[in-house]
């Protein structure tokens, strides 16, 4: 205000001054004068206004001293109305005054205007972001006004199952009971639970805390919803656990009460000694409230063990020190074995507790005293046998064995005790084992043959004997177990013609030891072409079906015939003179020490490797669009990177996303989707060279590997290449989808080192190119120099 009425001020005296240099018309013209000083007035206003913009003092400035020189030249004309001042005066306020002044308001009403719209430029980028922010998160953000759904973020379609638009502009009741309403509406700063149903009826139960906010300049509530449903169920669980650990706590009491386990305890460092009630009673008898101190402890120690057992303890409590020991005691009713295991429980900023875990062990040693009378009874029985010994119980768990058994199976008798009999025969055996126990428990006694399996896995034919036998009424099972391996070799030779059978799939021959084909199977002369009248007699490295290979061939056998086989891939002619690969296997038949027969076993696997050749498609390309997949990509930048390393050289890898494309397959379904990715794909492909390696990561990520470009404006040409091939607009199924590219460069090595930081890069430049305004690329190398 002081600053107008200065202005009033100056004005007046501009005016006292003109009257006086030039004296009042005789003839005022006031339709002249009244505009003017109305103007000046006017002016006044606009000087006053100026006041507001203060908090910019380049246009305050402008406009400050504009209007003060517009307000003195106006002060002028209204003296140039009033007084009788000279033109040539008027004019020279006009130009040297009035116009800089217009001309500074001009120009601090333009600094304004530029202000005004950088600022709102700023205010609509934090809307911006402050929208991609809340559409990010994973909870619910939903705003709510006079009872009405305002904004709901797109995390609802993915809990609840609704899509924003079908949630906003509608009444919070029909989604949410007055209740929950109630609680949602209630924005006093503390965390409330609501219960929501989704699309498909699915109660979902929620954690919120909601505030109360400005929404389009009227009051509002802004909730964030946090699902909570599957926290509560592990809840419900953990509750449901505890109740069965109290129940399994139980359990183990009534257990160790079975067991004769009991437990003592000392807290230190005060000393403080606890005895279970279990160890009461294995300590007290029956009299399981007897007084028991720490030093009334030891003295139920027979004496002869008294002395050490007191060290140990004493050095347990002392030094920490965890120990073993068997002692006996004297309980007041018998004497009795204890089996005592202390160890040191220290838990970080608990004082250490000493536990000794005791179990009353006479009836285990008694048990153990009659188990060792048993052995000594029966061993000369059956020790020194030819033939091995095995007895079982009835369930085929192994009890004992004789020298011989030891010998043949291999194992250690502690191991073989803790076997059961199908653990020492053959697969076969294990089959049809309820059969032969149902058998054996008819008849008393069993004669069969089976394949013996010893602890290195190999095997050997034998003739067993099973019969039952009881001792004090307890029944057990007795096999005595004859190896019959030469009587076998024997009985092989004899069938050795039988073991070349017709029906085999695979092609087999049999030559004698000097290689001439004594038989040939039905599957081989399909296979080749060849009849066997063609190939009898014939000298195995002379078969026409070998010739394609027949350097390979002959070192086969050389192998063949001095480790005993051969397997693997070859290549065969057949009679029509087809190349087809062969799987081979030869196997030299030898009887007492001498090499009497070769056998040899031919397959055609031409659709195995036609399989092979499927199967790694599908295991190094994408299904949908053909492209290289994740497996292909890592080995190619695996060998890329390896290349460049050895050669000095460059690898520049692009991460490609598209934009907008979430909203393509919320729109319109994934099939549109999967459409429009096989379009992205070929379009990708074809904006690149050929030796270019592009491949598809996942959903809408590829990836494009360039080798050998050395310069960023290379690549910066590549990928706007890219941006403007793949990205614009695309007809699908008649619809029409614009999508953008957002592409981050990373270049090896300049600033990467390795697989996982180029692939890291990248990615990082790809979201800076999403962030600063999508369908553009970034080089990661331009962000880290910023």
């Amino acid at each position: 205000m002081l600053k107008i009425l200065s202005a009033i001020i100056f004005g007046i005296t501009v005016v006292l001054i003109n009257i006086y240099y030039y004296n009042i018309q005789k003839q005022i013209i006031y339709s002249q004068l009244i505009p003017n000083i109305i103007a000046f007035i006017a002016i006044l206003i606009g000087f006053h206004l100026v006041e507001r913009l203060k908090n910019l003092p380049s246009v305050y400035k402008n406009l400050n001293f504009g209007f003060f020189f517009i307000t003195i030249s106006q002060a002028n004309l209204i003296s140039f109305f009033l007084t009788n001042q000279p033109l040539y005066v008027l004019s020279i306020t006009e130009i040297f005054i009035k116009l800089p002044g217009i001309a500074l308001v001009l120009i601090g009403i333009k600094k304004w205007l530029d202000i005004k719209e950088h600022r709102e430029k700023i205010l609509k980028e934090q809307e911006e972001k402050w929208k991609s922010i809340v559409e990010g998160i994973n909870d619910i953000v939903i705003i709510v006004q006079d009872s009405s759904i305002k904004y709901v973020n797109p995390r609802i379609y993915e809990t609840l199952g609704y899509k924003p638009e079908e949630i906003i502009g509608r009444d919070i009741q029909k989604f949410i009971t007055a209740k929950d309403i109630e609680k949602l509406l209630s924005p006093d700063g503390k965390k409330k639970i609501i219960k929501l149903q989704s699309k498909n009826k699915e109660d979902k139960i929620f954690e919120v805390n909601p505030s109360l906010i400005m929404y389009a300049g009227k009051n509002a509530v802004l909730g964030i919803l946090r699902d909570i449903t599957e926290k509560i169920k592990r809840e419900k669980e953990l509750l449901r656990t505890k109740e069965k650990l109290e129940e399994t706590k139980e359990k183990l009491r009534e257990a160790q009460k079975m067991a004769k386990v009991g437990y003592w305890e000392v807290h230190l460092p005060d000393m403080r000694f606890e005895l279970s009630e279990e160890a009461m009673f294995i300590f007290c008898g029956q009299d399981r409230r007897c007084s028991m101190t720490f030093d009334r402890f030891i003295e139920y120690i027979l004496p002869e063990y008294r002395n050490e057992i007191k060290e140990k303890r004493v050095l347990s409590i002392t030094q920490l020190v965890p120990y073993e020991a068997e002692y006996r005691i004297y309980s007041g009713e018998k004497e009795k074995i204890i089996r005592e295991k202390v160890k040191v429980l220290k838990e970080k900023g608990k004082n250490p507790i000493v536990l000794g875990i005791v179990q009353d062990v006479t009836d285990i040693h008694l048990v153990y005293q009659k188990v060792l009378e048993n052995e000594e009874r029966y061993r000369n029985l059956f020790e020194f046998s030819n033939d091995a010994i095995i007895i079982t119980d009835m369930d085929g768990n192994i009890k004992d064995i004789n020298q011989k058994a030891v010998y043949k199976l291999g194992y250690s008798k502690f191991d073989i005790l803790l076997l059961n009999l199908k653990d020492i025969f053959e697969e076969r055996f294990a089959r049809v084992y309820k059969e032969w126990q149902k058998r054996l428990y008819i008849n008393g006694h069993i004669r069969f043959e089976a394949q013996v399996v010893t602890s290195t896995k190999s095997t050997f034919p034998a003739e067993v004997s099973a019969s039952i036998f009881e001792i004090k009424g307890k029944k057990f099972i007795q096999l005595i177990i004859r190896d019959i391996t030469e009587r076998k070799l024997v009985e092989k030779e004899l069938k050795l013609a039988s073991m070349v059978f017709e029906d085999a799939l695979e092609g087999i021959i049999i030559t004698d030891n000097k290689g001439s084909i004594l038989r040939v199977n039905r599957s081989f002369s399909e296979i080749t072409g060849f009849t066997k009248k063609e190939i009898l007699g014939w000298n195995i490295d002379q078969l026409p079906v070998f010739k394609n290979d027949e350097g390979t061939f002959k070192e086969i056998f050389k192998t063949a015939d001095t480790t005993g086989k051969w397997q693997g891939e070859i290549s065969g002619r057949k009679k029509s003179g087809e190349i087809f690969p062969v799987w081979l296997s030869v196997i030299k038949v030898k009887n007492k020490g001498e090499t009497t027969n070769y056998i040899i076993m031919i397959s055609d696997i031409t659709q195995r490797k036609h399989k092979e050749k499927k199967l790694k498609n599908l295991a190094y390309y994408d299904n949908l669009t053909k492209l290289p997949n994740r497996v292909y990509f890592f080995n190619k930048l695996k060998t890329s990177i390896e290349k460049a390393e050895d050669e000095n050289g460059k690898v520049a890898l692009f991460f490609i996303d598209l934009d907008g494309f979430k909203q393509v397959n919320d729109t319109y379904g994934h099939e549109i989707g999967d459409k429009l990715l096989q379009k992205v794909a070929k379009n990708l492909k074809s904006s690149v060279r050929k030796d270019d390696f592009v491949a598809r990561l996942a959903g809408d990520e590829f990836v494009i590997l360039i080798e050998g470009v050395y310069t960023k404006d290379v690549l910066k040409k590549i990928s706007d290449k890219i941006i403007k091939i793949v990205g614009g607009e695309y007809t699908v199924d008649e619809k029409k989808i614009k999508i953008g590219v957002s592409i981050g460069i990373s270049i090896f090595p300049e600033d990467s080192k390795d697989i996982e930081s180029i692939l890291k890069n990248a990615d990082f430049a790809m979201y800076h190119s999403k962030l600063t305004g999508k369908n553009r690329s970034t080089f990661y190398i331009d962000i880290i120099n910023m």
